[in-house]
Formats: structure tokens, sequence, C-alpha cells
């Protein structure tokens, strides 16, 4: 069936089920991209590593994930988010706000946990505007 067809999938396409990459990294805008990469480092660990003029990755990859900063005059127009996973969200909020980040506000999942209690996470932006969410594991 065609794209316009009623009921066309992904699965139509040929090799839809094979992956046509990975994700390697996230990477966010800044005009101080070394200012970023030392605030994400604070809260997720990694080093801050200049890997050219205008470009900053945490090293080694928390977590697997990479998190790169590169430099631009429009912080924050890509839309892009991260969610962190944490175990205790009181200490991580004071932990964000005391490295510069912003609250914006709690939320909480649709879906309960598996005590049937609901799931918070607070969403806050970072020093240059981009949103990320902290969620209770």
């Amino acid at each position: 069936m065609t794209r316009s067809g009623v009921g066309w999938s992904g699965a139509d396409v040929a090799g839809a089920g094979t992956p046509i990459g990975w994700v390697r990294e996230v990477v966010l805008d800044s005009p101080d991209p070394e200012r970023l990469a030392r605030f994400w480092a604070g809260l997720l660990g990694g080093e801050p590593v200049r890997w050219y003029d205008g470009w900053w990755t945490l090293e080694p990859p928390p977590h697997g994930q990479r998190l790169s900063f590169q430099q631009s005059a429009d912080p924050g127009s890509g839309g892009v988010h991260v969610d962190v996973l944490v175990d205790d969200l009181e200490a991580a909020h004071e932990r964000v706000l005391a490295a510069g980040g912003r609250y914006e506000t709690e939320r909480w999942s649709p879906r309960p946990a598996q005590d049937g209690t609901a799931v918070p996470w607070r969403v806050y932006r970072d020093p240059d505007g981009h949103a990320f969410c902290l969620v209770v594991r």
C-alpha cells in the first residue's frame, strides 16, 4: 500500500524492521558550550572535553549515552530535552537548583508505579533554557 493509502505502516517499507543506525549522542546548542558541559557534568558525571573549537562532550559517556554541546547563538531552539532517571527526586532537585538550573513544574505519569502510586517527574531548564526532566526510577 502507498503512503497515502489507508492502513499504511512503516512495516510496508523495505527493511523497516532494520535500524538505519543508533543514537550516538544528544547535542545541545549553547552560546557557551564549555559552561553548559560543566553544568551537566556536575549533575550526570563525566569529564567535559573540548573536541574542537565550539564543541564539548562529556567523557566517558555517562551510562553509555553521549551528551555534547555545540557553539550556537540561538540556544534552546531545537526542542531537545533530556530525561534523567533519579533515585531521590528531592536531592536531585536541590542539586539542579544549586548548579544554576531553573524549576518549571511537577507532573505525574499517567502510568502508576508497580505499587499503584503516582510517579512524579519535574521539568527544569538548564542555564541556556533547554528543557529537561528529573524522573523517579
